[in-house]
Parts: structure tokens; C-alpha cells; sequence
């Protein structure tokens, strides 16, 4: 009886605090009054110009970002109620990330050249920007990267685990039921057929190509000039800045003073970028996010997402860049 109190108490206090909380989003009017004071700027304030650090970290997906990887949908949310804020001049967005999947960077790419069309938007690179960190990073107006950055491998993989020997030298057979001819085309339990083999390779093909596309056309080069960078090379910072797959060196501080120039700022323009306290790295962690939807009508939601880490099943079928 006790521990069933103690619970409940637990379960009051926690909607309580995520009440508070959700109270303290809907009372921001602004969408930069979520944002607390960077480099350049004292606390926002409605009539304030200013610029917005976004991060891309970690494996891309498509969904909700947690405190460790970057879902579109978080960034997609962001990025459309920036544009609807006229006292948002740019964005930097510093990028962190390996890649992920094909259509979680397509998103953002796509969201981004469209964006660019009314703010500013610079890349600043950190340890990796590789594969759908490139690709993200190949819709702004200009790209920084330090000499030591991991950046490049414009190529898309898919894959799935054969353990077909391991299961005969065991005696496991597996059954398979199904409808339709290809629905266990990437099947671990046995080897994949030459056609389907060509129809794999096929979306490889078409999607490698629309990356190539794309970083051309985010970076103002020719189709064949990005064929000759891509296959999946791998590049310093120094090299893909003479390769011109980047701008110049550097990071955040010659990163802002770009943006700066590029906002026609007189000086540095105030940056501003969401801090997230202990409490919300805790929720993030479980999978639970609070937010609003825009600077004019805003909502609280609550989004559990409950990650489950497998070693086998999460990339079948999936297209990774």
C-alpha cells in the first residue's frame, strides 16, 4: 500500500513539473524567446535582430531528436517557425554528425535551400560532417570546417546480415510466409537472388544520384564536378577545402563573422541558441520532448518515443548515407 502511495506521488509530481513547463513554452511569444543569449547579443528581446545556432548531431533519422542524435522532425519544426520570425536574420548550424538515413537528410537539405531564399545560412564543422552531414551542409550559403574535419562521403550503403551458414552449420531452419515475391528480399535467413541483387542496386543507383544532384545544386558546381569528389571519398578539412567541397577554415568565431557579413549586420549579430538544462537531457534520454509549434499558435505536446537498440533489424532495408 505504501509503495503503491509512493508511486503515485512520484507520477503527481512528475505531471506537475512537466505542466510547469509547458506553461513556460506557451508564454514565449517569439520564436527567439526560446532561445537564450550566444555570442554577440544580451538576453533577446522581441524587437532584437538576430541569428540562431541549430546542431546536427549525431546519426540523423527521421522522428524526434534525442540529447545525442538529430531527428528531422525536431529540425524541420525549428527551421519553419524561424522563418516565420522576421527578427531572424541567419542560422548557424554546427554539424556534428556522421549521416543517417537517406530521406531524414533530404528533408532537412530541402527545408534548408528553401529557407535560404530568406535567411542566411552557415556551416560550421566539428569533428565529422560526413555523408548526410555533408549533404545537409551542402544547403547553405557558406561552409566552414577546421583543418582536422572528417567531412565528404557523398556515397549511400544499404545492408543486411547473412547468417543463412551459421543457421545450416547449426540445423536451424527458418520459415518464411509470405505475399508477394520480394517481401523478404533482405532477409538474413537466406542468400538474396541476382535479380534481386540488380533491384538493390538500382536504388543505390537512383539514390546516389539524387545526392550528387543535390550537393551540386546546393554548392553552385556542376553535376560532373561532385561525380569526381563523391564515390564515397573521404576528406580532411584541408583537402575539402581545396577541393572546394567547403568554403575556408575555421569554426564557430570565423563562422559568425561570416554570418555577420552575409546578414549585413554592423558588427557581430547576436547569436542565440536553446540551452537544455539537466531536466530535459533527463527527458530526452527517455524519448519525452516538450515544445511549440510556432511563434503564433503554440500547443504543448508531449511525444513519447521509445528507442529499442538491436543489433541486426534496425538497418534492414534501409538506405544510409
Amino acid at each position: 500500500m505504501e509503495r503503491n502511495q509512493f508511486l503515485l506521488f512520484l507520477s503527481f509530481l512528475f505531471s506537475t513539473i512537466a505542466t510547469i513547463l509547458g506553461i513556460a513554452i506557451l508564454v514565449s511569444g517569439s520564436s527567439l524567446a526560446r532561445f537564450s543569449s550566444g555570442t554577440g547579443g544580451s538576453l533577446f528581446q522581441a524587437s532584437e535582430i538576430g541569428a540562431v545556432v541549430i546542431p546536427i548531431v549525431g546519426e540523423i533519422h527521421s522522428g524526434e531528436s534525442t540529447f545525442d542524435s538529430t531527428g528531422a522532425d525536431t529540425v524541420l519544426r525549428q527551421l519553419r517557425e524561424l522563418e516565420e520570425d522576421g527578427n531572424v536574420k541567419g542560422i548557424l548550424l554546427e554539424i556534428n554528425s556522421p549521416g543517417g538515413t537517406v530521406a531524414a537528410s533530404q528533408e532537412i537539405f530541402n527545408e534548408l535551400l528553401h529557407l535560404r531564399k530568406t535567411k542566411k545560412i552557415v556551416v560550421s564543422m566539428k569533428d565529422v560532417a560526413a555523408s548526410g552531414g555533408y549533404y545537409i551542409a551542402a544547403a547553405s550559403d557558406y561552409i566552414f570546417a577546421q583543418n582536422g574535419t572528417i567531412t565528404g562521403s557523398i556515397g549511400v550503403i544499404s545492408f543486411a546480415p547473412n547468417v543463412k551458414g551459421l543457421l545450416d552449420r547449426y540445423g536451424v531452419g527458418v520459415r518464411t510466409y509470405k505475399a508477394g515475391k520480394y517481401k523478404d528480399m533482405y532477409s538474413p535467413f537466406r542468400d538474396s537472388t541476382n535479380e534481386e541483387d540488380d533491384m538493390i542496386a538500382k536504388q543505390l543507383q537512383d539514390t546516389y544520384r539524387k545526392f550528387v544532384e543535390d550537393v551540386a545544386k546546393g554548392r553552385n558546381k556542376t553535376v560532373k564536378s561532385i561525380e569526381e569528389l563523391a564515390e564515397g571519398k573521404i576528406y580532411s578539412g584541408e583537402d575539402a577545402f581545396r577541393n572546394k567541397l567547403v568554403d575556408d577554415i575555421g569554426g564557430r568565431r570565423e563562422a559568425h563573422k561570416k554570418l555577420s557579413e552575409l546578414c549585413q549586420y554592423d558588427g557581430l549579430i547576436p547569436l542565440f541558441e536553446q540551452e537544455i538544462s539537466p531536466f530535459d537531457r533527463f527527458l530526452q534520454s527517455l524519448g519525452v520532448t516538450f515544445f511549440g509549434d510556432n511563434s503564433h499558435v503554440s500547443k504543448i505536446r508531449s511525444l513519447i518515443q521509445s528507442q529499442v537498440l538491436v543489433i541486426l533489424p534496425t538497418a534492414l532495408g534501409k538506405l544510409m548515407l
